[in-house]
């Protein structure tokens, strides 16, 4: 069978969603655990800037500045996921985290300690074709 495919201007759409749906005060929050409709223990709360991303070329966003968490909860377990959200609280985009070869990597350990500051260099939302 064929892959199901969608055109650049579809996927624009859909990257850009994600941007208007995160809002002009979203987070990307760092997790123990979860999925998309139950989200997990929160260990790092990192606020996208306004407005969170640029404009969507090629089914791609990328975000502005975010700003680090430099007081983070801190966990025990691994952070093994991470949202995109609005600042409400409501999940807009889950993935997985690892120290490599993941959604998200995190780079600087996947143990987070408790008052420990937590950066993002960068993001990308790529919707996919």
């Amino acid at each position: 069978p064929m892959s199901t495919t969608h055109p650049t201007a579809f996927r624009n759409t859909v990257a850009d969603l994600v941007d208007s749906s995160i809002g002009t005060a979203g987070n990307l929050v760092f997790r123990t655990a979860g999925s998309a409709n139950s989200p997990g223990t929160a260990v790092a709360t990192l606020p996208f800037g306004n407005p969170a991303f640029g404009a969507a070329s090629s089914g791609v966003i990328t975000a502005n500045a975010i700003t680090s968490d430099t007081n983070a909860t801190g966990n025990a377990s691994a952070v093994a996921t991470a949202t995109l959200q609005h600042s409400g609280g409501t999940v807009i985009v889950h993935c997985e985290v690892a120290a490599s070869g993941e959604d998200i990597d995190l780079t600087g350990g996947l143990t987070i300690g408790a008052g420990d500051t937590v950066s993002c260099s960068s993001l990308t939302y790529e919707a996919m074709p």
